[in-house]
């Protein structure tokens, strides 16, 4: 009976990452995609994004005009509050590794994009306004299903969208679509976008 349980646990356990597993993207256009502000509705825990600083996160992204020294292509302002009101904001750059596809890698600015860590463009649609982001495939067990891991390079999960304010339908569109990926969207936690604008950078 025990070897049955342990071989019906195994047959059960997910195959991290999914056969197969790709960004959905064919044609992504960064200069579209880095035109506006993206505000993050739900993202995974992560070392450099704790669960306290869940409240009016965004992402801004610049395409440079040229690569850097170093082998950027974009420039990423990152913003992040406390419930307090304490802000924690980070500039970091991005290296395109594979255009078409939404595949980056992004990393302190200073440092060579050997140590870079991988930034997929999962899915996206600019007519809906949302973006489905990864720290690469989903490498770890969770569920029965898939997470990334949650240390610094390949770590995190986000949904985007162009509007500050929640839209539960097209939220639940993008956790279908990362659900339909392989990924176990019980990492997920909200991002309190209602009342943002006030804070004061500490």
């Amino acid at each position: 009976m025990q070897l049955l349980l342990c071989a019906i646990s195994v047959a059960s356990a997910a195959v991290c990452p999914p056969a197969g597993f790709n960004t959905t993207l064919t044609d992504f256009d960064i200069k579209q995609y880095a035109s506006a502000k993206w505000f993050t509705q739900q993202q995974m825990p992560v070392t450099y994004l704790p669960t306290n600083q869940n409240y009016c996160v965004y992402a801004e992204y610049s395409v440079k005009d040229k690569q850097t020294l170093l082998g950027y292509d974009v420039g990423v302002h990152n913003h992040a509050e406390e419930s307090s009101g304490k802000v924690h904001q980070v500039d970091i750059c991005a290296k395109i590794v594979d255009g078409k596809a939404g595949k980056l890698e992004v990393s302190p600015c200073f440092l060579p994009t050997a140590v870079a860590g991988p930034y997929w463009v999962l899915s996206y649609n600019e007519s809906e306004g949302y973006a489905l982001v990864s720290g690469g495939p989903p490498t770890k067990e969770s569920n029965d299903a898939c997470k990334t891991g949650s240390g610094v390079n390949g770590s995190g999960l986000w949904i985007f969208t162009r509007k500050q304010q929640r839209d539960e339908q097209l939220l639940a569109k993008v956790r279908g679509i990362a659900t339909d990926l392989g990924f176990d969207v019980s990492v997920l936690n909200d991002v309190d976008q209602s009342k943002c604008g006030a804070a004061v950078v500490v």
